[in-house]
């Protein structure tokens, strides 16, 4: 766990580096590292920069197992969604919310009167109830999507009547006015055929659907999810794990642009393979399969690396940083954090003092194989 996670914050420091302000990131994972991944993104993104965390069921139940596992999460940091996003009603929603029933269908009931006096038209009593005597106003629905659906349902040219009590006459000739015990007059709210709601942080909606034999294949229909709430058409979308494409179908068929990396060269194959079956992008997708170890090029030209000698002095205030022993600044010997055969630079913040009998201990291996010889050895604890 402790090599994975420092392999995930390398990457999560990077893409921190390229996304955008206005931009969100979704790290989706299993439950066995969700809660050490939720504190590495808050130390690197920051705690107020999280916006949700989305609990997704991937499968069925199993029957192999108590508790079976079918539930993986989202952690969801950056900019909040751009746009709305909607899922179908849940069914135990409807029956509690949507109680009645008539001719017509299911239907709830909604105020028609707002937190406010007015002096005006929307403050006068109609049919005997008098909005004013409790501090309230008349507040008759004239825009928006449930108005559009009383005027091409029930009432033509519903929208272009524009007295409130004009309207209310309009909505109790139609039946969509329903008055209480107390006679309070409250508007009718129909289910509407195509009605959903806005996403909640449980998707139980997006199991799993295997389209190839790559392990860690994701649901279509939670990407796109993703990928339409946090982004527009045209905008970028970045998958650094991408593995059998997925995210990058969805980013296509939702007209965004994308890029995908991975290091499984099988991850090459199934990108091209499913961009030109699923897709039909024939030799229209640009694929790079690189075997050389990538190097930093942002860095800019760095000076001799033992030009920091003086520096690294001070700042480790004369101890060594292998066996923490104080020595004179002639005993110590520049040394890399990350050995350069490993992928390390000569940038400052990967290099260290050590002194002789350290930096001979450790040779060409990497600060965690030394610290591991000098436990060993009973010089650090």
């Amino acid at each position: 766990m402790m090599a994975y996670l420092i392999m995930m914050s390398s990457r999560m420091i990077e893409l921190k580096r390229v996304l955008k302000p206005e931009g969100t990131i979704y790290l989706h994972c299993d439950d066995s590292a969700d809660y050490y991944l939720r504190m590495l993104m808050d130390a690197i993104y920051g705690e107020s920069n999280w916006q949700a965390t989305i609990h997704r069921r991937r499968t069925s139940s199993h029957n192999d197992k108590v508790f079976g596992r079918v539930m993986d999460t989202i952690h969801v940091y950056g900019a909040p969604p751009k746009n709305d996003v909607l899922m179908e009603l849940d069914p135990e929603h409807v029956a509690t919310s949507y109680r009645y029933e008539d001719q017509r269908g299911r239907f709830t009931t909604d105020q028609l009167t707002g937190p406010k006096t007015s002096a005006g038209e929307s403050g006068q009593p109609w049919r005997g109830y008098d909005p004013t005597h409790i501090g309230r106003c008349w507040s008759v629905p004239r825009t928006g999507k449930y108005a559009g659906y009383i005027e091409k349902r029930f009432i033509a040219g519903y929208s272009k009547i524009k007295g409130i009590h004009d309207r209310l006459d309009a909505l109790d000739e139609a039946g969509l006015i329903y008055r209480t015990s107390n006679n309070v007059p409250r508007l009718k709210r129909y289910l509407m055929p195509d009605q959903k709601q806005l996403a909640s942080n449980l998707w139980l909606d997006c199991k799993d659907n295997q389209k190839t034999a790559y392990p860690t294949e994701k649901s279509l229909e939670a990407l796109k999810r993703i990928i339409e709430a946090s982004s527009n058409e045209g905008d970028m979308v970045l998958d650094p794990f991408c593995g059998c494409a997925t995210a990058c179908i969805a980013a296509e068929q939702l007209e965004r642009q994308w890029i995908g990396i991975d290091l499984s060269p099988l991850a090459v194959k199934l990108v091209e393979k499913r961009a030109r079956d699923e897709l039909g992008l024939m030799g229209g997708i640009q694929s790079i399969h690189r075997t050389e170890v990538p190097k930093r090029t942002d860095l800019g030209q760095l000076p001799n690396y033992r030009t920091h000698k003086r520096t690294l002095f001070g700042e480790q205030e004369g101890i060594c940083n292998g066996c923490l022993v104080a020595f004179p600044f002639r005993n110590f010997t520049i040394d890399h954090v990350v050995p350069t055969n490993r992928g390390g630079t000569d940038h400052v913040d990967n290099l260290q003092l050590l002194c002789g009998a350290c930096n001979s201990t450790k040779s060409n291996g990497s600060m965690a194989e030394l610290i591991a010889k000098l436990r060993d050895q009973g010089i650090r604890d």
